[in-house]
Order: structure tokens, then C-alpha cells, then sequence
């Protein structure tokens, strides 16, 4: 069961970048060790005081919601991997076949924007830089800091509009008088909770499917 109830508190969730998915390596060899209790897929529900007491305040303070233990795919663009991005499922080619000889979804590993699978699939937010090939954690659920990409469409934003992720994992606050259709729908991250911000960060409120791997 990936679910975790207990954090460890030997680490601050937004600033994980490791070479393995405990985020224990060997100190003579450099190989993962699998152990502590912290495995790919792991995910923890954090209120406030959690979460904030568990970030790296130099990539932001981080809020009540869903964490998850992922790895990021090593065909990911590390520039469009950072704090407030969004990632989405990569290829079905990045994993083993099940036992029927068919390709299993990679819930538990993300890529950036431009490599994913093909559309709007499974989105979640990157806390921090994670170097492609390593873990770290990702936000499905909650408010989270989502990154404005350099010109807003909305020409008033305004707190309550619906954020759309876009170019380069960027985030959009679209004309919000605009009929509502299936391409832009399927862009849909969730509601802002602060002004939205060009350039810059500001909370969402997520409203993403989950799904265990």
C-alpha cells in the first residue's frame, strides 16, 4: 500500500533531487539502498502546518494537500522541470510489460510537459529541480504553487479563475468569458486562490485526478 501516514522527517519534501527512491545511496559505491521506509510511490495527505513545516523555504513554503514519491523520466527537459511547472505521464514505453505482455500506465513516473505521452495526462505539479532519471516529489492534490508562464491571456485575472497548464509546463489564466471547450477543459489544473501572477508563483487550488501505481 503506498499510502503513508507517518513523514519522514529527515527530509524537506521540495527539496528532494536523489539518486534513489529510499533517497539513501551507498556512501563508498554511490548505489541505492533500499531502505527507511520511503519507496516510488509513496504518498503522504500533509495539512498546513505539516507541509509547511516540511518545505525548503528557499523553493517556497508548501500547503495542505497530496505528496507523492515519483520518479522523473530520464527522457524529461530538465529546464522545464522546477518549482511550479507541471509534469505529466510520459510514454508507456518507460516501463515493463505486465503479465498479459501489455505495457502498465507509469503512475509513479513523470516527465515535463513537452515529453509526455500525448495530451493533458495525469498532471501533477514539481516542487523543485529534479534532475531527469532521479526522485523526488510532486503535488496532486491541494493548494499548490503553480508557476505563471511570461504573459497572462486574461487581461483582468483575477482569484477564482480556472489555471490551465501550458508551453514549457507554464501555467495560463485564460479569457474566463471564452465558451468553455473540450481543448481547453482538458487543460485544466484547477482554481486560483491568489491573484495570478505572470512570471511568477501563486496558489492554486488543484482539482487533478489520482490514482495509485
Amino acid at each position: 500500500m503506498p499510502f503513508q501516514p507517518i513523514l519522514p522527517t529527515w527530509l524537506a519534501i521540495n527539496a528532494c533531487n536523489d539518486t534513489s527512491a529510499s533517497g539513501m545511496t551507498d556512501l563508498r559505491t554511490g548505489a541505492p539502498v533500499n531502505a527507511g521506509g520511503l519507496n516510488q510511490g509513496d504518498y503522504f495527505d500533509l495539512t498546513n502546518e505539516e507541509a509547511n513545516n516540511a518545505s525548503y523555504k528557499t523553493n517556497g513554503i508548501l500547503y495542505s494537500g497530496r505528496y507523492r514519491r515519483v520518479q522523473v523520466d530520464s527522457g524529461a527537459t530538465a529546464s522545464n522541470v522546477k518549482t511550479g511547472t507541471i509534469g505529466l505521464m510520459p510514454s508507456l514505453a518507460v516501463v515493463g510489460v505486465n503479465p498479459l505482455g501489455t505495457k502498465n500506465p507509469p503512475m509513479n513516473i513523470v516527465t515535463s510537459w513537452d515529453q509526455s505521452i500525448g495530451g493533458v495526462v495525469r498532471p501533477v505539479v514539481f516542487l523543485n529541480s529534479i534532475t531527469p532519471g532521479n526522485f523526488g516529489f510532486v503535488q496532486e492534490l491541494g493548494v499548490a504553487n503553480v508557476l505563471g508562464k511570461a504573459s497572462l491571456t486574461a487581461a483582468a485575472p483575477a482569484i477564482g479563475d480556472l489555471i490551465i497548464g501550458g508551453t514549457s509546463g507554464l501555467v495560463d489564466d485564460p479569457t474566463q468569458s471564452t465558451a468553455l471547450t473540450y481543448a481547453l477543459e482538458a487543460n485544466i489544473i484547477g482554481k486560483a486562490i491568489d491573484l495570478p501572477k505572470a512570471n511568477g508563483l501563486f496558489r492554486t487550488l488543484l482539482n487533478l485526478p489520482t490514482v495509485q501505481g
